[in-house]
């Protein structure tokens, strides 16, 4: 056995001497020599490249957007798409139920942003302590939204002046009874002060109050806007909805300079990309929608994109011919070989460049706001109800001030003031019963006059006043 082993020892050593004599041939050398180069290359390319994404992150001064795992990528792009497509589904089928279906949603969000946003400021131990203080937050929201939504209940109601009649007593004091409603909450919040949280608890006040302003006040345009016409809810709301679709789209395939810092993955192609495609959009959409009278009328409680609605539209929806320019008409002829002397367009289009200008330049800055909320909280999202986009929160964050601006707009450059039948009737109805009388007697002297009405039918209508002003001095 040594004999063998010594033999088997032997002829392993002149095997690997054989080996060693070949590896130092001046081929094999050579091979080896280029390999170690190309691997030493590679590998301080790679870490160049590894440098330079870590720099971009480490980076808060860098432009260039840092790369991300391509798997990872396109697994988000997936999900994002498809509850993007969704939610989109879903907001289309609550537009079509009517103006009641989307104050209900407007509500629902508003609970839930609420809700994702106060949650930031909560520390459990502390609350643990002060029992009050969740239950607090959620009565301010009630109060609020107790007067915002009954005001607008109030408002909707003028258009049924029977039914207004009923309600009348409960909204007379409406503005009263939610005052009182919030000094009682002011007055509970002072009596939960305790010793050692007092800088704890104001925070959370003043947090609340935040909220209340910032989600529920101004999501309330969304609100006000109905009432002036589906179309200048439904305008705002499609063009942030695009403007943020294709900022992602855009950032996605050719996104490479970074934005803002608050946002890293916001790059100016996004930016650029998605506000022209905006543009375009609501031009477009707008000239689609203006002829649909369930968009372009104020609408009723009971109101629907299947009802037959009927109203005198407002005039910036009709289209009107604009003469153009010499030189323009000049151009096109030479260009297109056609003599334009004018175009058919409506004037709500121009409006919409405006609005669309808005949601593409100024209303994304409500998302970055969002943002700095978060990297100061150090969360990535407000919650994850909605799978690939976070919380409500992240997807709604930009609607805020796009409500309260087209509100604005609309007030200030479209709306013309008019006297309805409910808005009339509503001030007959705060009169007292001399008063209406007396009106009435007015309105038919002046409809005897312009023969609108016979007199005699004047005739049996002063015996019917006569006796309800009798009955109410009884």
């Amino acid at each position: 056995m040594g004999r063998v082993s010594k033999k088997a020892s032997h002829s392993n050593m002149q095997a690997s001497g054989s080996n060693l004599s070949d590896d130092k041939s001046p081929s094999k050398l050579r091979n080896r020599k280029s390999n170690n180069n190309n691997s030493s290359s590679s590998s301080s390319s790679s870490s160049n490249i590894k440098t330079r994404q870590e720099d971009a992150v480490s980076d808060p001064n860098s432009n260039i957007v840092p790369s991300e795992d391509s798997k990872k990528k396109w697994k988000n792009w997936r999900q994002r798409t498809t509850f993007t497509f969704l939610m989109i589904g879903g907001f289309m089928t609550v537009i079509a139920l009517g103006p009641l279906s989307i104050m209900l949603m407007v509500l629902c969000l508003q609970v839930m942003i609420y809700r994702e946003v106060i949650s930031l400021s909560s520390v459990p131990k502390k609350q643990r302590d002060l029992p009050w203080s969740r239950a607090m937050n959620a009565y301010f929201l009630v109060c609020l939204e107790y007067y915002l939504y009954g005001h607008n209940l109030h408002r909707a109601l003028k258009r049924h002046p029977w039914l207004e009649a009923h309600v009348q007593p409960i909204f007379a004091h409406h503005t009263f009874i939610s005052f009182s409603l919030y000094v009682i909450g002011f007055v509970w919040f002072v009596g939960t002060l305790r010793k050692g949280y007092y800088r704890f608890q104001m925070g959370q006040f003043a947090w609340t109050h935040m909220a209340l302003g910032l989600v529920v006040m101004q999501s309330q345009y969304m609100i006000e806007n109905i009432f002036e016409g589906i179309f200048w809810f439904f305008l705002p709301i499609a063009l942030v909805i695009v403007n943020d679709i294709f900022a992602y789209v855009f950032g996605f395939f050719f996104g490479r300079h970074r934005l803002i810092e608050l946002s890293p993955k916001k790059t100016w192609e996004g930016y650029i990309g998605g506000g022209l495609t905006t543009m375009a959009f609501g031009f477009l959409l707008t000239a689609l929608l203006s002829d649909w009278n369930f968009m372009v009328c104020p609408p009723n409680l009971k109101t629907t994109a299947f009802s037959n609605v009927k109203c005198d539209v407002n005039p910036v929806f009709v289209p009107r011919a604009y003469e153009l320019p010499q030189v323009l008409t000049t151009l096109i002829s030479t260009l297109f070989g056609r003599y334009v002397t004018s175009v058919t367009i409506r004037p709500v289009q121009f409006h919409s460049l405006v609005i669309s200008a808005f949601a593409s330049l100024i209303a994304p800055f409500g998302g970055f706001f969002a943002s700095g909320v978060k990297r100061a909280f150090n969360i990535k999202d407000f919650g994850n109800s909605i799978p690939g986009h976070g919380g409500v929160t992240d997807r709604f964050d930009c609607q805020f001030i796009m409500a309260a601006f087209s509100h604005t707009y609309y007030t200030s450059f479209i709306k013309i003031s008019t006297v309805t039948v409910g808005s009339v009737f509503s001030s007959f109805l705060a009169m007292n019963p001399e008063r209406q009388v007396e009106l009435y007697h007015s309105i038919q002297e002046y409809l005897q006059t312009t023969g609108s009405i016979a007199a005699a039918a004047a005739d049996s209508t002063d015996a019917i006043s006569a006796a309800g002003v009798a009955a109410s001095a009884r």
